[in-house]
């Protein structure tokens, strides 16, 4: 038995009987990692897509116009869009908020002008149907 592997194996030793050695997961909760990027023919990003951490099912995905800014960043949880999303114009301002649910608009949804100006405001039930606020 070579110097070098009596040290590892008294390493083994202390570990089981002290409990000193211990593997935490590290990865901070709800993490981002990106999963895939899409290009244009150009080079230019046409979309990235973010896994979790906590939830391998769920994703965050990120749409690019041509000139390399944000078009519109959303959530989806096992291939169907669920939560916050958000859109913007070409110029960066603000187009629309709204949260989603299994592919649906749900609950108010605000859009813009692109002067960044509040447009309208409108609100969606459980399935995607417009409604009017009470």
């Amino acid at each position: 038995m070579t110097k070098y592997s009596r040290l590892l194996s008294g390493l083994s030793l202390l570990s089981l009987t002290t409990g000193a050695w211990s593997c935490t997961d590290t990865v901070a909760p709800n993490r981002q990692l990106l999963r895939q990027v899409m290009r244009e023919e150009n080079g230019s990003i046409r979309w990235k897509v973010y896994g979790f951490s906590d939830d391998p099912n769920k994703e965050k995905v990120e749409v690019y116009f041509t000139n390399g800014k944000v078009k519109e960043v959303f959530f989806r949880h096992y291939g169907h869009k669920e939560g916050p999303g958000t859109v913007f114009y070409e110029n960066g301002t603000l187009s629309e908020t709204g949260h989603w649910h299994e592919d649906n608009r749900v609950g108010e949804f605000r859009y813009y002008r692109q002067d960044g100006k509040l447009e309208c405001v409108q609100y969606f039930g459980l399935i995607g149907e417009s409604i009017e606020p009470r």
